[in-house]
């Protein structure tokens, strides 16, 4: 079936995104072939132990289902002649597969799939017919005239090795049709925001005007990036949301649901096995509709959830023992929903702020701190970050499908979120950043480029900056990682690097009068630089400062340091420094578990360690 242009939902997406602007994109419908070709044949019938398709149930709601052969090897597909492919399935209880082929009955059966070489990132889609038919023992044979073609962009797969897995699936949960006043159960959210990966199945129903021009069929696509990236909301725990990231601009997914409001997720966990599928009335969401469920998110698609079956021990292959995954460097940090993250004070057309560049004080060649002039007052607790817009003062890197070289690019919409170090009572209109330079990084390395710069040619304009004009929007002030306005005075602070900087703003702020208001404070610092970050860590009385490094010593004054980092047993030994304080941790992902698995161990609990990190 050779395709005669955009169908309506992809005119529609087309025109909200601007893209029907743009003419090298006018063409892009003819990437998807109307015959399947020889490449992909080999591909589909040599290389995949299973395969994601989308079929549609007997109200017309898409559902995923995982095909695969018995021994979970490749070789349940044959390419046994020009445009058709043959399955010989095994589908355990609860896929919806076999139901969904049971109601269609004699007629026709569309159903689309993807192929997925997750081993080298390779990816083919296709979409056709189920033209013959018949059960045989737990499996299925059938055969796909396949109408529609294409080879597809791996940019966002998680790399992973599978090995065949003989398991015994079990059905837990088998809701279909949800009331509505039904939700996810808490296991079910916890599944879906551990997943990497999801198979996002997707139709387009043709109206009778439309259908001899663009004839109904589905679609099945994969989308992935950092566990997490896709957000169950709190509000009512059964809406999905599934940001869209940067792509070919095809947008096949997007423009099928613009057109037949519905659509399917399968979660799967490749360790255990287990498989989530999902359908529900779909909507995607642009700009300002988008942003006001995920901040600084252009946009995302929503799925209601209308029915889901969990089955776990269903996967006929596992990812092999040993083996770790590894996550595109496309994907973007993870970006939770409005609702679930801490409230955001904005700025925006119509009520603008800037932040005026006034100095640059340099503590080594890759740390510095950059203060900051506001046009407005602003109101910033420490510990509260400053959301910043650098795109004027860097370039907007436009787009690009691919870069190699920096692959974080693409996703890069230049606008930084840093925790303000310094510390002000009441509204303000200064404010500093300390900031450690990323290796490659656009923002940081713009900064630290004109520091240096400044530095070499002209150093005592270091120390006043505003004769230069430089200056960037203020998109806003976020984050909950704040003080406790009442109640406990005994705080344990532990920063791992960087990590430090929400503490220096806390300890600045600290009242050092007697009474009610005395604070009792201990900090653990793990850092490479200790004789960067200590000299930044304010003095006070009933402050006790513990530093892990495995720097030679040095002179740090009344600290007490240790040699490598921080250990179980170390907060084994202080667990009666630890208990009645209120915990903060902040730093990279892999120091935050450590310090909270020796503290949960130290007898500390849950309840009182507050996180905070950075991700890029």
């Amino acid at each position: 079936m050779s395709l005669y242009g955009w169908h309506p939902g992809e005119r529609s997406i087309r025109e909200k995104l601007g893209f029907d602007k743009d003419h090298s994109l006018n063409w892009l419908y003819t990437y998807v072939d109307g015959d399947l070709p020889p490449d992909h044949g080999v591909f589909y019938s040599t290389l995949l132990p299973f395969l994601p398709v989308t079929t549609l149930d007997s109200m017309g709601r898409p559902w995923g289902s995982i095909l695969a052969g018995a021994d979970g090897k490749p070789g349940f597909i044959s390419n046994p002649r020009y445009t058709t492919l043959s399955f010989n399935v095994k589908v355990w209880d609860g896929d919806p597969f076999i139901r969904n082929a049971r109601d269609s009955g004699d007629g026709e059966m569309l159903m689309a799939g993807i192929g997925v070489e997750f081993s080298t990132r390779r990816r083919n889609k296709f979409a056709g017919k189920i033209t013959k038919g018949k059960g045989c023992d737990d499996g299925y044979r059938f055969e796909v005239h396949v109408n529609e073609a294409i080879g597809n962009c791996p940019k966002y797969i998680p790399l992973r090795e599978f090995v065949p897995y003989q398991g015994s699936p079990t059905m837990v949960y088998d809701k279909r049709h949800l009331r509505n006043d039904e939700e996810l159960p808490d296991s079910v959210v916890s599944f879906v925001h551990s997943c990497d990966t999801t198979f996002f199945g997707t139709t387009y129903a043709a109206t009778a005007d439309e259908a001899s021009r663009f004839p109904s069929h589905l679609g099945m696509n994969i989308r992935g990036g950092r566990p997490g990236f896709i957000r169950v909301r709190p509000v009512d725990k059964r809406t999905l949301v599934l940001p869209d990231f940067s792509g070919n601009r095809i947008m096949t997914s997007l423009g099928n649901v613009e057109a037949t409001s519905l659509a399917s997720l399968t979660f799967i966990s490749f360790t255990r096995g287990d498989i989530l599928y999902v359908t529900g009335r779909a909507q995607n969401r642009i700009g300002p509709d988008a942003q006001k469920l995920i901040f600084l998110q252009e946009r995302l698609t929503t799925i209601y959830v209308t029915g889901y079956i969990f089955v776990r021990d269903a996967l006929p292959v596992r990812q092999r023992p040993g083996t770790s995954v590894e996550l595109s460097p496309y994907s973007p940090p993870v970006r939770h929903l409005v609702e679930e993250s801490a409230p955001v004070l904005r700025f925006d057309d119509d009520s603008p702020a800037t932040a005026a560049l006034k100095i640059i004080t340099l503590h080594s060649p890759t740390i510095a701190t950059f203060t900051w002039d506001s046009s407005r007052d602003l109101d910033i607790i420490p510990g509260q970050a400053i959301i910043l817009d650098f795109s004027g003062f860097i370039g907007h890197p436009g787009y690009r499908h691919m870069a190699p070289g920096n692959p974080t690019s693409v996703n890069d919409d230049r606008i930084r979120t840093w925790t303000v170090s310094s510390s002000h009572v009441g509204p303000t209109l200064e404010f500093a950043i300390t900031v450690r330079e990323k290796p490659g990084g656009a923002a940081t390395g713009a900064l630290f480029s004109l520091a240096r710069r400044v530095a070499d040619v002209k150093p005592g304009l270091l120390a006043d900056m505003r004769s230069l004009g430089l200056s960037v929007p203020i998109v806003g002030v976020t984050g909950d990682f704040t003080l406790p306005k009442s109640g406990k005075r005994k705080l344990a602070l532990f920063a791992g690097g960087i990590g430090l900087t929400p503490f220096l703003s806390m300890l600045n702020s600290l009242g050092g009068g007697g009474g009610g208001d005395e604070w009792d404070v201990v900090l653990v610092l793990s850092t490479r630089e200790p004789g960067v970050l200590v000299p930044l860590i304010p003095r006070r009385d009933r402050l006790a400062v513990h530093i892990f490094t495995n720097e030679l010593a040095l002179e740090l004054g009344s600290v007490i340091v240790h040699r490598g980092r921080v250990t179980a047993g170390f907060l084994l030994e202080g667990r009666e420094v630890w208990t009645g304080r209120e915990v903060f941790v902040c730093g990279p992902e892999g120091y935050r578990e450590c310090v909270v698995d020796g503290l949960v161990g130290a007898g500390v609990g849950r309840e009182s360690i507050r996180l905070e990190g950075f991700e890029y």
